[in-house]
């Protein structure tokens, strides 16, 4: 890669970020990258003390579109569906619902826990376990 293809890259993000601040948006919420032409976001696009509209949010990606460099925006955004055809936007809201994944209102923080493996165990091992465990809460 050539040192110019980095500090774009570099310069891109940096302007990706003035855009989602410009906004307010909860910068702990979401990630951004740019790769190639095109603008990767994900995660939870918020304010921190609310959320955004419709509108809003097509101002904030045609603001990103309109960036030097870049060809593209991909969405995989949590709360929000955004979707381009030429200079025609389709934003929706995305509503969680308790059964897929969680708890409504459940924040963009993860869950996450680091599991320490303290014994190697035979795959057999485990299966007699979790068939045990299965006629146990039968």
């Amino acid at each position: 890669m050539r040192q110019d293809d980095q500090v774009s890259r570099y310069e891109v993000n940096r302007n990706v970020r003035i855009v989602i601040t410009r906004h307010d948006a909860d910068l702990a919420r979401i990630e951004y990258s740019f790769m190639g032409s095109t603008v990767y976001l994900s995660g939870d696009l918020v304010r921190p003390n609310g959320d955004f509209s419709a509108q809003e949010v097509e101002n904030i990606a045609r603001e990103l579109a309109a960036l030097p460099h870049v060809r593209s925006l991909q969405f995989d955004l949590n709360n929000w569906l955004v979707d381009t055809s030429g200079d025609s936007w389709q934003v929706n809201r995305v509503r969680k619902t308790a059964g897929a994944g969680g708890a409504a209102g459940q924040t963009g923080v993860s869950d996450d826990t680091t599991l320490v493996i303290e014994r190697e165990e035979g795959l057999q091992d485990v299966i007699d376990d979790i068939e045990k465990t299965l006629k146990s809460k039968d």
